[in-house]
C-alpha cells in the first residue's frame, strides 16, 4: 500500500466517528450499516462486540473482508487491520471528525509516522472538517453529518462522497 495523504484524509473521514465517537454502549452486537461511496463501492461495517476496552467491527465487501477495525471505549478509531495484512494506527485515537481542535499520530505498514492537526466545526446540520499533518499541506476541507449510533450518514470531500444507504440488526429494542 503506498501512503497518500488523499487516500488518508479520505480513509479518515468517512470511517472516523463524530464528537464522542460511535455509542457502542447502546449498539448491539451484529449490528451494520452499509455504506455506498462515490465511485460505487459498496461496503458493510458490522459491530462485532467489545474486547478488553476496545470495541471491534469488521467491514466487507459482500462477502470479502476488506478491513478489521478497533475503537476505543468511546467509540474512538484507533485501529485499521487490513485483510491484505497491511494496517494503520491512530494515537491516543483518530480525532479527524471531533469537534473542536485536536492532535493525533498516524502510523501504517509503510513507514508513515505523521502528525495530524484537525480543526472540526459545527456547519448546517453537520460538520466541516480542516486538517492535515502539521507543518504541511492541508487536506482538502471536509463535510459530515452523523445519526444514529454517531454513525456517519453523509461525507463529501473534493472528488468524493459517500453516504449510509442502509442498517441492519440495529434495533435496540426500546
Amino acid at each position: 500500500m503506498r501512503f497518500s495523504w488523499k487516500v488518508l484524509a479520505l480513509g479518515l473521514a468517512i470511517a472516523g466517528p463524530a464528537e464522542a465517537g460511535i455509542d457502542f454502549d447502546t449498539m448491539p452486537k451484529g449490528c451494520s450499516w452499509t455504506t455506498r461511496y462515490f465511485d460505487g463501492q459498496v461496503l458493510t461495517e458490522t459491530y462485532l462486540g467489545r474486547k478488553g476496552g476496545t470495541h471491534r467491527t469488521e467491514v466487507r465487501a459482500g462477502k470479502d473482508l476488506v478491513r478489521k477495525m478497533s475503537y476505543d471505549a468511546e467509540g474512538r478509531m484507533v485501529r485499521k487491520d487490513w485483510a491484505n495484512g497491511t494496517w494503520e494506527s491512530f494515537s491516543p485515537y483518530s480525532c479527524f471528525a471531533e469537534a473542536g481542535k485536536c492532535t493525533y499520530r498516524y502510523r501504517n505498514a509503510d513507514g508513515a509516522d505523521v502528525k495530524v492537526a484537525s480543526k472540526t466545526v459545527a456547519k448546517g446540520k453537520g460538520f466541516r472538517v480542516e486538517a492535515g499533518p502539521v507543518g504541511g499541506q492541508p487536506y482538502p476541507d471536509e463535510y459530515f453529518e452523523r445519526g444514529s449510533f454517531g454513525l456517519m450518514t453523509k461525507n463529501k470531500g473534493e472528488g468524493y462522497s459517500a453516504r449510509l444507504i442502509g442498517m441492519q440488526n440495529c434495533d435496540t429494542g426500546s
